[in-house]
């Protein structure tokens, strides 16, 4: 891309394509059904020990359908409800404050071409994993996958599910604004589901991701929106249970992605029914931070081209 060509992209608005249908909806549906099936117990003696060992130890505070009204005193990251609905096999199930959300966004994801129908060989960081339901999904797709979680206790939670199911997938109890200079164009996918609207710097964890994707990487981002024309962000801060800070509509989800360093060609936003967005983009090459003023890192790695 040449130097007029970044300019361009820096500084002028875009109206960010909506992706197309790759697949039907039902093969979508029926891939990451498959994918969960391989972390479904045989035998209702096994399916029973791994759900009641995972009860004892990481017991709901909260009825998972009232989580999000309840009204506790506790700080929200000591407070725990088990994440996505899980099914242990033969029957055994647990409910979870997100329900199905797993399911449904990996199989509109994979239909809008916006996750890969396979994942195999691909080293994959999904960022806000909480009890470990999109990491069984991206697992059973044949990612090797590296989860983050920052919320101590839903860290811990699927580490030991993880464990229990025998995946060799490492689960760590981070925020990612910790950022590992390290893991610099290390992976060829980042899934970040339901985070960035929980985070009070948006723009920062982009070029986070940016940074950790190798030249050709994709991002994935699913989050709370916010409606209207323009480039808007709604904000509810403190004032929404869990942490809810900054929702964007179409047009600053996409100028985020920009500003962050992926490639405007590859970026496509799409709303769904109930309102959120999901989005992707392309790191097709290393770039600098296009604008490093009021940066939250100043002086830092990733200010460079990376």
């Amino acid at each position: 891309m040449s130097q007029i060509d970044r300019i361009r992209d820096a500084t002028q608005p875009q109206t960010f394509l909506e992706p197309r249908q790759v697949i039907s909806r039902e093969a979508a549906g029926e891939i990451v059904a498959q994918a969960l099936a391989k972390w479904e117990s045989t035998t209702p003696e096994d399916a029973r020990r791994i759900a009641s060992t995972l009860e004892d130890e990481f017991p709901d505070q909260a009825r998972p359908d009232d989580f999000w009204h309840s009204q506790s005193s506790i700080a929200f990251r000591d407070f725990f409800v088990w994440g996505h609905n899980h099914n242990f096999g033969c029957g055994i199930n647990r409910t979870g404050a997100m329900g199905p959300r797993h399911v449904e966004i990996t199989t509109e994801a994979m239909r809008l071409g916006m996750l890969p129908t396979s994942l195999h060989g691909k080293q994959v960081l999904d960022v806000g994993c909480w009890s470990g339901g999109d990491l069984l999904v991206l697992a059973g797709m044949g990612g090797k996958i590296t989860a983050m979680e920052e919320h101590p206790i839903a860290a811990k939670a699927a580490r030991r599910l993880v464990d229990l199911l025998g995946l060799q997938t490492p689960v760590i109890e981070s925020s990612l604004f910790a950022d590992k200079q390290e893991w610099g164009g290390q992976f060829d996918y980042a899934y970040c589901s339901g985070v960035i609207y929980h985070v009070t710097d948006p723009m920062l964890l982009l070029r986070i991701l940016f940074a950790y994707l190798k030249p050709g990487g994709d991002v994935f981002i699913e989050t709370k929106g916010a409606a209207g024309e323009g480039s808007i962000c709604s904000y509810s801060g403190t004032l929404e249970k869990g942490w809810n800070w900054y929702a964007p509509n179409e047009t600053a989800l996409g100028r985020w992605l920009v500003d962050a360093g992926f490639d405007v060609q590859t970026v496509r936003v799409h709303r769904r029914e109930n309102g959120r967005l999901l989005a992707c983009g392309r790191k097709t090459e290393a770039r600098a931070l296009r604008e490093t003023a009021g940066f939250s890192r100043p002086g830092s790695w990733l200010e460079g081209t990376i």
